[in-house]
């Protein structure tokens, strides 16, 4: 993880479980998380969210991501509307511009779809995807990542292969923090050099 608006803290190793962190904190104050965070090597829990489609309100799950036969990167946080997040969305599709089509990349917020629609328009985010969780947060429960109070999502990063095993977890202890990119982006090298996908990102959606 490294630091935006405070000291950085030392990064933890995956995996990360619900027992090690029941908590993170917003500038200092803890809020408490709702769900399970998933264990590295373990198949990655299923979950569904949203998008629009022409207009159209449409739902994606795990099952359609990984459809592409693609390693699959999910850069998770509340809302665009935030400088950190808008900073770690804009990085990460930078970073996914050099894979081509051999990786996908999703940004899952808890905004709603149209939000996130304008945000790829206003930020020129061309190699990732967007999803919404706003609807029934399902993805926030199923990952550990939702926080209880407030029912927005906190600020973290997965990677599963291209069979569902989840390979890098990541959930920031501060939600102020950006996440560590470095280490996502290595996981994700090393999954895309194993196999040539046959989809990229326009075939999701």
């Amino acid at each position: 993880m490294t630091g935006s608006e405070t000291d950085d803290p030392t990064p933890e190793s995956a995996p990360v479980s619900r027992k090690q962190r029941a908590f993170i904190t917003f500038r200092g104050e803890p809020y408490a998380l709702s769900g399970v965070i998933p264990e590295v090597g373990a198949p990655a829990p299923d979950f569904h969210l949203h998008s629009w489609l022409n207009a159209t309100r449409v739902e994606i799950s795990l099952a359609d991501f990984l459809a592409n036969g693609l390693p699959l990167l999910l850069s998770v946080f509340a809302s665009f509307d935030t400088p950190v997040s808008r900073l770690q969305a804009k990085v990460f599709d930078n970073r996914l511009r050099g894979f081509g089509e051999a990786v996908l990349g999703v940004q899952i917020s808890s905004d709603l779809p149209f939000t996130i629609n304008r945000a790829f328009r206003n930020e020129e985010l061309i190699a990732t995807v967007g999803a919404s969780d706003y609807y029934d947060r399902n993805f926030g429960r199923a990952y550990g990542v939702l926080l209880e109070d407030s029912a927005v999502l906190a600020r973290a990063v997965f990677v599963i292969d291209r069979g569902g095993i989840l390979r890098h977890a990541e959930v920031s202890d501060e939600v102020t923090f950006e996440p560590d990119y470095d280490a996502a982006i290595a996981v994700l090298e090393s999954l895309a050099t194993e196999g040539e996908g046959q989809a990229g990102v326009a075939s999701v959606l």
